[in-house]
């Protein structure tokens, strides 16, 4: 399907200066928000899909679940609507571009992944308190700011476990991307935090060895392996942390949910464990309210052990 560019066109005071990504449901345009001399970025959704009455109750569910997830690393919401021409998302504009097109062209190091980890982490330990669960972790998902700071957003499939989830998918379809797809979303089983926590696994891996764990064959490949054969182990790392690293990615990525770490936040504590504090020069962890909870690299085993024990109370 062709979509229209619609770059120099104002909208509701929106000036879209520059098209940045086009998808099955529509474009994202950078945009200058003009009363504010702001930059943004605009989710415009196709008049077709923005029609559909299941369509219009994901996207409404979409902007309440980010409206409400205030967090400093979940990408905020500044404005929504809907029209004849279609639907429409205005969310901070992130400069660093998404994961994927970093991924594109570098590998991270072990301070990066264990930074990028710690933002994501808090951010799903706030969607997680709030009974929402992300469910399509990927690269693509992942904003990153000019400093290397990672944003989550994308909630457009997530699965609220409140008060109106039941409405937005069935929990024996097959949601999510088929290249980093659950094992159990694969089999249809309900997803839980532990649903996020694989994601994680599988992200953290990619950033490492700079590739896909399942490489060379197709994505409905790609869900045979996720349901049935344990990521590859990496080799590309210092000998002293080559197999704790290698652990904490079988154990974020087992097959059996009950088998990983029971929380987001105990999984960023155990990969500071396996990196060892030498490969840690960042404090980047936030706790559940947005603040910080770590002031320096000493204090941080502490730190992540406290913030656990506030997730489980």
């Amino acid at each position: 399907m062709t979509v229209e560019n619609l770059t120099g066109q104002v909208i509701k005071g929106y000036e879209l200066q520059e098209r940045i990504a086009t998808g099955g449901f529509g474009t994202v345009y950078r945009a200058l928000q003009a009363a504010f001399r702001r930059e943004v970025a605009i989710k415009i959704i196709l008049p077709e899909p923005a029609r559909q009455p299941e369509f219009i109750r994901r996207f409404d569910s979409e902007a309440r679940l980010v409206a409400r997830l205030e967090h400093p690393h979940i990408i905020p919401l500044y404005d929504y609507w809907r029209n004849p021409d279609g639907a429409y998302l205005v969310m901070r504009y992130l400069r660093g571009g998404s994961l994927r097109q970093v991924l594109d062209t570098r590998t991270f190091s072990l301070a990066a992944c264990s930074q990028i980890l710690d933002q994501l982490a808090s951010a799903l330990d706030w969607a997680h308190r709030n009974d929402v669960i992300h469910r399509d972790i990927k690269p693509e998902n992942i904003l990153l700011d000019e400093d290397g700071n990672a944003y989550l957003g994308d909630f457009g499939i997530a699965k609220d476990i409140g008060t109106f989830g039941a409405e937005i998918t069935d929990s024996n379809s097959l949601v999510g991307s088929l290249d980093y797809i659950t094992p159990e979303q694969a089999r249809g089983e309900p997803v839980t935090p532990q649903t996020d926590i694989y994601g994680l696994g599988v992200l953290l891996y990619e950033m490492i060895v700079g590739d896909h764990p399942y490489t060379g064959i197709l994505p409905i490949q790609r869900v045979y392996k996720h349901l049935s054969e344990p990521l590859p182990d990496i080799g590309n790392l210092p000998d002293d942390v080559r197999d704790g690293v290698n652990a904490f990615i079988q154990k974020a990525t087992e097959k059996n949910p009950d088998e990983r770490y029971s929380n987001v936040l105990e999984m960023a504590l155990a990969f500071h464990e396996a990196v060892g504090h030498t490969h840690i020069v960042h404090d980047a962890l936030y706790s559940p309210s947005g603040e910080f909870i770590l002031t320096a690299s000493e204090d941080r085993i502490a730190c992540l052990w406290e913030a656990i024990g506030q997730a489980v109370q």
